[in-house]
């Protein structure tokens, strides 16, 4: 893969249309394709979706919905292959901008040694080129008259409490952030991209 495309191995699409409408399309699209990819529909994951189409589209009034897929270059391709075909009338392919990366912040508090083990491990085994920034943690082990004392109670024997920030490339961060989701005690940001330039759709 050329470093072009290696720069390019995400690529948010706004495409016009509901979220629903748009995730089964493009799903199909790659079942079809039999794409060993598979695109990152944003509604469904906490990603942010504010771009210049949004602000375009507040501008100008417009009431359409408009539904944000990530996708690769080759499933960029794909879609916008099929997008122009006339009989795909009613969904349309607004923008097309690459994503350079990806960041969200967390912060957490749990009361038991076991659940602070669940918490480092989803932060301290990172995929190649994810970062944790701003990282602050405290643990804290009170005294006896504290032992024996409720989960939920206003005193616990155990504390351990943090926040910081994810960042790295798009997938790879996305995968720390679905991992976080999966934790009730973390209560994680939106998935914040980072975008770069836009392409002609």
């Amino acid at each position: 893969m050329s470093d072009a495309n290696t720069k390019r191995d995400a690529i948010e699409l706004v495409i016009e249309g509901a979220d629903k409408t748009v995730a089964g399309f493009v799903r199909g699209l790659f079942i079809g394709a039999r794409s060993t990819d598979w695109p990152v529909v944003s509604a469904e994951h906490g990603v942010e979706t504010e771009t210049l189409a949004e602000t375009l589209k507040g501008w100008v009034g417009l009431s359409d919905p408009l539904a944000h897929v990530i996708v690769t270059t080759a499933g960029f391709e794909l879609v916008k292959q099929a997008l122009a075909d006339p009989r795909c009338a009613g969904l349309e392919l607004r923008q097309a901008q690459v994503v350079t990366g990806a960041s969200f912040e967390f912060r957490f508090e749990v009361f038991s040694e076991e659940a602070a083990a669940v918490v480092r491990a989803t932060f301290s085994r990172l995929p190649p080129g994810v970062v944790l920034e701003d990282y602050a943690e405290k643990e804290k082990r009170h005294g006896a008259e504290a032992e024996g004392v409720e989960l939920y109670s206003s005193v616990h024997h155990y504390t351990f409490s943090g926040k910081g920030r994810v960042r790295g490339p798009f997938r790879a961060t996305l995968y720390v952030h679905e991992q976080a989701r999966r934790v009730e005690q973390i209560k994680e940001g939106v998935l914040t991209l980072h975008r770069g330039e836009l392409l002609p759709v």
